[in-house]
C-alpha cells in the first residue's frame, strides 16, 4: 500500500478555505465542477463527475468539523492507476490571513509502481490546489 501527502500554504483564513472544502456536494473550484451531481447527504453521500464509462463517483467517509478534515474514496472510476484509495483533507490555520490544505491518500497501485502512481497522485493533488487557489483568488 502507498501513501502520499502534499501541504500546500494558500493565502485565505482557514474558515474561508474549510467551507469551501466541507462543502462535499458543490465543487466550484474544479474546472467543469457545476456539473456535478450528489447523491445523499452527509458522510455517505455520494458526488459524481460524467456519466457511463467516464463517471467518477467520489463517497464522503467522513466530515470532522472539529479538526477541518474530511476523508473520502473513489470506489468507482478512478481515472488513475490505483485502487483502493482513500483521501484525507485538511485545513490548518498558519495565520488570521494564511492556511494549509493537508491533502493525503493511500491507495493500492493498479499495474505500476507504487512510485509512478504516488507521482501522478501528488501531481494531481498539485494542480488541484492550484484549482483552489485559483477560485479563492489566493
Amino acid at each position: 500500500m502507498g501513501a502520499i501527502t502534499v501541504k500546500e500554504e494558500i493565502n485565505v483564513p482557514a474558515d474561508r478555505l474549510w467551507r469551501l472544502v466541507a462543502d462535499f456536494g458543490r465543487v466550484p473550484w474544479i474546472p467543469g465542477g457545476d456539473a456535478a451531481r450528489t447523491e445523499g447527504s452527509g458522510p455517505g453521500m455520494v458526488r459524481i463527475f460524467g456519466a457511463g464509462d467516464t463517471e467518477i463517483r467520489e463517497r464522503l467517509e467522513q466530515l470532522n468539523e472539529a479538526d477541518h478534515s474530511i476523508v473520502y474514496t473513489i470506489p468507482r472510476g478512478l481515472p488513475l492507476p490505483v485502487r483502493d484509495y482513500r483521501s484525507t483533507m485538511r485545513v490548518r490555520s498558519v495565520s488570521a490571513a494564511s492556511s494549509e490544505l493537508d491533502w493525503s491518500c493511500t491507495f493500492t497501485p493498479d499495474g505500476v509502481t507504487e512510485a509512478e502512481a504516488a507521482a501522478q497522485l501528488e501531481n494531481l493533488y498539485r494542480m488541484m490546489i492550484g484549482w483552489i487557489r485559483d477560485h479563492l483568488g489566493a
